[in-house]
């Protein structure tokens, strides 16, 4: 991660940072939403090098604010945003269901590789049930309702079901708009049409359970994803529910064949979904047990729990049973949808506070990780159409999380909201706060505790030109090259390697000065880093370790001396004659005034570069009169941070750095 330094090196005490310590271990994580191109693709069948190029923007700007975890939604409705054999590929991608990309690419493939690079996770998000989000008006559902054929059933259910059947559970529709592979072709027997509105898989059914296990493990064999994540989409929402006076009976002619020695349909239901949670567990742990598993279920389990909560429930409603997950560890994280605000005493009876403290203690109770789900879409005007949060409720719901060692970390609900609208400010809070440091994700206990091998060959070189950039360089282990040459082993060889930086005038205890949060820099895929760096007395010292896929580190490598910055800020003997003031107004927004002295009359260049020496304006670059002048800046198409500006001129420079805050 290319990080900008923050405005503690220029504006403290100014701006203080926040004291509150800051997690080396956090999950840091978005949902990247790809139904109806929510968040990506920008439409389906643009042109494919606009999907890379934008896949990859939006990486790096979620790179650059601090986020370690991508959940990247593959599977929306029964279809693939990945080359699937088993189901179409996705209208979200091509524009047309079941028609692949052209030229040919495996979005998920890339994005794997892609996050990999920036020591990111990335956690495939599947929809397991939904198999139709509308309903053609034409659509036939292939089956008696209650989805069971006549060879199935036994003599005495036919009347019940035929009585169904002719008050209009089911209407006429055709398929023929769905591909030959989806799922309302391949198995319409397997679907329910929800109030003539939406079509679920049922979860009844055995067949589904397998049909979606396989679903599944099969992107678990073929890729190399760091964990499978679902969202609360197992039995549908209001309207559509089951509890509503058309579907209650949906499910009666599975539940009389399949009761599996339930009376309560309810407590069937959730059972069902148990089972296919359980048995997608074992199965991972089979094959891939270092892939993570998780669940973001609706955010209240039941109404009353915890004392004062109310409203509607997963529990009675939704039929997920998060607290059953947890209780059979059938899961690695819980990721609960906690969408409102800490507001105990509001109208809504919900409250972040209580219920992120709830869920983390549920956890914790069962030696599994919660990292809550933030609605940060409400604070987005773009996303959100009722009461819009409080620019400081989603910092104030990170600081509680912080605050509970029980709370492992933070997902934001959504990307776009973090990239690309005008909540963003959050982002830029991330940036410069919250994430101002890098983190490793969270380390579980319950897996494989291995070290790796430690890196060598650290060499760290400054630059011939330029004082405060150093090249970091390191070999990749054999292992790595292992990883990246067969992404599909059934034997985990993944590594990222953490780039340690500490300020001091004689060498460094590594292993002591890895336990610290402010010398982690950089985690990365890769086996180089370019550091910039401020001023130091003392001097920096470098060192490099292994980190698993569990985020276990290796033993470090020995130091290597950077050496000494100095501050771009101390004025040379030329300063009477060749004179670059300070910026004023700094920081800025989005102009300031940049004020420079020559004694001599001469060519003259004045530019800006970011903060990894890149060029992003030429202010002037002609001959200027001796004198005072005064030149204006605009950086509002430029983000929030440190930039550097560069006077030269009759063969002197003179630098400085300003800062943009948005």
């Amino acid at each position: 991660m290319k990080k900008l330094f923050t405005l503690l090196f220029i504006l403290a005490p100014a701006i203080a940072f926040s004291q509150q310590d800051v997690p080396k271990y956090e999950f840091r994580g978005t949902w990247m939403a790809t139904v109806i191109n929510l968040d990506w693709p920008q439409s389906g069948g643009i042109p494919v090098r606009f999907q890379k190029e934008d896949l990859i923007n939006k990486l790096n700007k979620l790179d650059e604010i601090g986020i370690n975890i991508v959940f990247f939604q593959i599977r929306t409705e029964g279809d693939a945003l990945y080359d699937s054999p088993i189901e179409p590929w996705s209208k979200y991608l091509t524009g047309e269901e079941g028609k692949a990309p052209n030229p040919y690419w495996d979005p998920l493939e890339f994005a794997i590789e892609e996050a990999h690079k920036r020591g990111m996770e990335l956690h495939a998000w599947l929809n397991p049930y939904r198999a139709m989000r509308t309903i053609p008006s034409d659509f036939t559902q292939k089956a008696l309702p209650g989805n069971a054929t006549e060879e199935d059933v036994d003599e005495s259910l036919k009347p019940f079901l035929q009585k169904e059947y002719e008050k209009g559970k089911r209407k006429q529709f055709d398929t023929s708009q769905r591909d030959e592979k989806h799922v309302s072709n391949t198995h319409p027997e397997w679907l329910f049409v929800m109030n003539d509105n939406i079509a679920i898989m049922n979860p009844g059914l055995p067949e589904v359970i397998d049909y979606n296990v396989q679903i599944v493990m099969d992107v678990v064999n073929r890729y190399d994803v760091d964990g499978i994540h679902f969202d609360d989409y197992f039995y549908p929402y209001p309207p559509n529910h089951m509890a509503s006076n058309n579907n209650e009976s949906l499910d009666d002619s599975t539940f009389i064949k399949y009761p599996r020695g339930f009376t309560d349909k309810d407590d069937w239901r959730r059972n069902n979904i148990d089972i296919f949670v359980e048995a997608l567990y074992d199965s991972m742990q089979v094959v891939k047990p270092w892939v993570k598993f998780g669940i973001s279920p609706f955010g209240i389990w039941k109404n009353g729990t915890p004392s004062g909560i109310s409203g509607m429930d997963a529990y009675e409603l939704i039929y997920g049973d998060g607290i059953a997950w947890l209780h059979d560890r059938t899961i690695d994280y819980i990721t609960p949808q906690l969408y409102w605000g800490i507001n105990r005493f509001g109208p809504y009876g919900q409250d972040y506070k209580a219920l992120a403290n709830w869920w983390a203690d549920s956890a914790a109770a069962n030696e599994r990780h919660m990292y809550p789900g933030h609605g940060l879409y409400r604070s987005d005007s773009n996303t959100y159409s009722g009461d819009l949060f409080a620019v400081n409720e989603i910092p104030k719901q990170v600081r509680i999380n912080r605050e509970n060692p029980k709370i492992q970390g933070s997902v934001f609900f959504r990307e776009k909201n973090l990239t690309g609208f005008s909540s963003k400010g959050f982002a830029d809070s991330l940036r410069n706060n919250f994430y101002k440091y890098d983190a490793l994700q969270p380390i579980m206990d319950w897996k494989s505790m291995a070290k790796p091998e430690t890196p060598e060959n650290l060499v760290v070189n400054r630059d011939p030109e330029t004082e405060y950039i150093f090249n970091i360089s390191w070999s990749p282990s054999s292992i790595d090259q292992i990883a990246k040459s067969n992404a599909s082993s059934h034997t985990d060889t993944l590594v990222k390697y953490a780039v340690y930086r500490v300020d001091s005038g004689t060498a460094p205890d590594e292993t002591e000065e890895m336990t610290k949060y402010y010398n982690l820099i950089e985690v990365t895929g890769d086996t180089t880093f370019t550091d910039v760096t401020p001023p130091s007395e003392n001097g920096y010292w470098y060192f490099v370790t292994a980190a698993s896929r569990n985020n276990v580190e290796s033993d470090p490598t020995p130091a290597k001396e950077g050496g000494i910055v100095v501050s771009t800020e101390e004025e040379s003997e030329l300063v009477k004659e060749f004179e670059l003031s300070q910026n004023y107004p700094n920081p800025f927004n989005p102009t300031t005034v940049i004020s420079f002295r020559l004694a001599e009359s001469g060519f003259t260049t004045l530019k800006v570069y970011d903060m990894l020496g890149r060029e992003v304006s030429t202010l002037l670059n002609e001959n200027m009169t001796s004198g005072t002048h005064d030149v204006s800046f605009n950086g509002s198409n430029l983000s929030s941070g440190i930039y550097i500006y560069q006077l030269g001129s009759k063969g002197n420079t003179i630098t400085r750095r300003m800062t943009l805050i948005k």
